[in-house]
């Protein structure tokens, strides 16, 4: 396995300079020639890769193969890692990996990215602007969000409104409390109502939208009918005749925010050209990856891998096979090449 300890920022990988002496998967990319051709951090972090060798000369000897072949071995296991997690969640829900597009954020996103979408079959790896600053971008334009949640457990019955009504009014309540209290949030509210729903019997729940106007009536079918529909999605089947019961009663209350006026750009069609081309070590042999400044590129251009793409907050790894387009926003477009 890779890990379990990070690095940390303090000493970090060897590859940074700063003390580091054990191996990392920043290490490893480096090592391999994918890391390390263009200043990162803002000028703040030059990357060593002869340091990153020698951090990686040690595993190598004792597995008796080369550091590049170690470098590599590095990374296929730091992707099984995440093939596991993310094949997990889509087996619990059924969902076929080719008819989702893999977001690369974060400063070691894009450089794992295709590798992880070329395990779990994904059909297109979209890379952001600044991958490395999404989270903070986000951050700074999302909407005021919190959820609250009251434990109820009931059969959905008639009965069950003489409790699910004063806890539906005591999370109403909670909610715009901490809205216009907390956050001094004095723009219009959206209340989203859900239940975590289960059939009688079940170890398992399932969220399921519900209408406030149902419980506050009363009634009984409409909320059914929305829980068999979402088991029916969930497991492809359902059962209208089982008894079902409601375990958490949930509210989710947002605020939106001012967002800025994004427009795209009018995408002009051209092959990219790149700055250099590099030697890098990918599917196990020596290649030459081109180069590309992610400032100099324009919507609408295009070009294939094996690429790096560097820009001052991460690395795009762009390995064989994958095709590249700028989009109008600016976006990294990845796709599998047919």
């Amino acid at each position: 396995k890779v890990g379990p300890e990070s690095a940390g920022s303090s000493p970090g990988p060897a590859c940074y300079g700063r003390g580091g002496t054990r191996p990392t998967v920043t290490d490893a990319f480096a090592a391999l020639g994918l890391l390390g051709a263009a200043e990162l951090g803002y000028g703040a972090v030059s990357i060593d890769r002869r340091a990153a060798e020698r951090a990686l000369a040690p595993l190598a000897k004792a597995l008796g193969v080369s550091v590049q072949e170690a470098a590599e071995s590095v990374l296929r296991v730091a992707v099984s890692g995440m093939f596991l997690g993310v094949s997990k969640l889509l087996s619990r829900h059924g969902a076929d990996p080719r008819h989702f597009a893999l977001l690369a954020f974060g400063g070691a996103g894009p450089m794992t990215a295709c590798l992880l979408a070329r395990e779990i079959g994904v059909g297109q790896v979209i890379a952001p602007p600044t991958p490395g600053v999404l989270s903070a971008y986000g951050g700074l334009i999302a909407d005021i969000r919190n959820d609250f949640i009251r434990s109820v457990i009931l059969d959905l019955d008639d009965a069950a409104f003489a409790t699910l009504e004063p806890a539906a009014e005591a999370l109403e309540r909670a909610a715009i409390a901490w809205l216009r209290e907390e956050q001094g949030f004095e723009g219009s509210a959206t209340l989203l109502w859900s239940a975590d729903m289960r059939y009688r019997g079940q170890s398992y729940e399932i969220e399921t939208p519900i209408d406030r106007a149902d419980i506050t009536a009363g009634r009984t079918g409409p909320i059914a009918d929305a829980f068999h529909a979402a088991h029916h999605r969930a497991y492809d089947h359902s059962d209208p005749k089982a008894e079902a019961q409601i375990v958490n009663l949930r509210l989710v209350i947002t605020g939106e925010t001012p967002k800025p006026d994004l427009r795209p750009t009018l995408e002009a069609p051209s092959e990219a050209e790149p700055t250099a081309r590099l030697p890098v070590w990918l599917d196990g042999r020596a290649q030459e990856a081109s180069l590309f400044r992610r400032a100099d590129l324009t919507a609408g251009q295009h070009f294939k891998g094996p690429a790096i793409v560097a820009q001052d907050d991460c690395t795009t790894v762009v390995p064989p096979g994958f095709a590249v387009r700028v989009d109008g926003w600016s976006n990294l477009i990845i796709t599998p090449e047919v």
